[in-house]
């Protein structure tokens, strides 16, 4: 008998390729320069903007539908009162973290107080209440919210003009303040600047979340007695990441804490 030849020799496996080493984030260069805009406090006005716009549509869609005024118009009108009574409150009073959880607690405590009276003794409050509610009319013709919408919007194209030739740059080497149509400007050194960011109102700052917050910006040139106060800064948290990379090509000492509101 012959012996069965062996089997030839498989072929080699080719390598496996190296792992690719992930590839680093190229880091966005730092800013040539920041600018910073101080705001009149209209602008936290632009929930109320929001409000007659929408109350006005609702209540024109409603007529135009062949309901009639009265009809149509008592809920827009709930909802215009509720914002504006809501936005007063936050222009009007400057709430810290603190007085803002104590605000919550306050109000948390009195309706589970109202309601559980109301529960256990049957004192009707929750009706009277509603009765009290019920008993204001708040109707309006939409042309009452066109109006009010229309005067808002036109103060607020006016600050947005105005912050166009009012405003603060801070560049590598020096800060510059742009004032007035014809172009005035004041220089300031700009290393070992100090830069202090201030939330002095909570409310405030939740209404322009979306866009960086809102807060008090104060600068401190090097050598100045005196420092800048920008109040009212929209995007406040942003501008503070800005200066904070560009630390890399600008000596800048930033002071995040929260202190008190500083003296203008």
């Amino acid at each position: 008998m012959t012996e069965a030849s062996p089997p030839p020799p498989s072929a080699p496996k080719p390598a496996e390729p190296a792992p690719s080493k992930p590839k680093k984030k190229t880091e966005e260069p730092p800013p040539e320069r920041v600018v910073i805009r101080a705001r009149p406090k209209v602008i936290f006005l632009y929930p109320l903007f929001v409000a007659a716009v929408i109350a006005g549509a609702w209540t024109h869609a409603g007529l135009a539908g062949g309901g009639t005024l009265d009809a149509v118009s008592l809920t827009p009108g709930r909802l215009f009162t509720w914002v504006f009574i809501f936005n007063l409150l936050a222009l009007s009073f400057d709430f810290t973290r603190g007085e803002f959880i104590a605000l919550l607690l306050f109000f948390g405590v009195a309706v589970l107080s109202i309601l559980l009276l109301d529960q256990n003794y049957d004192i009707g409050l929750l009706v009277k209440a509603k009765a009290l509610f019920g008993y204001f009319k708040l109707r309006a013709h939409p042309h009452v919210y066109y109006m009010f919408a229309v005067s808002l919007g036109l103060v607020f194209i006016g600050v947005w003009i105005q912050g166009w030739f009012d405003y603060w740059e801070i560049s590598h080497n020096e800060i510059k303040h742009h004032k007035g149509f014809l172009g005035d400007l004041k220089r300031y050194p700009a290393p070992n600047l100090r830069l202090t960011k201030e939330i002095t109102d909570l409310f405030e700052h939740c209404l322009f979340l979306p866009v960086g917050g809102a807060g008090r910006i104060v600068l401190t040139p090097q050598g100045s007695n005196r420092s800048v106060v920008l109040d009212n800064v929209v995007g406040v948290n942003k501008i503070e990441n800005r200066i904070q990379h560009m630390l890399s090509s600008l000596q800048v000492k930033v002071d995040t804490g929260h202190h008190g509101p500083a003296e203008e």
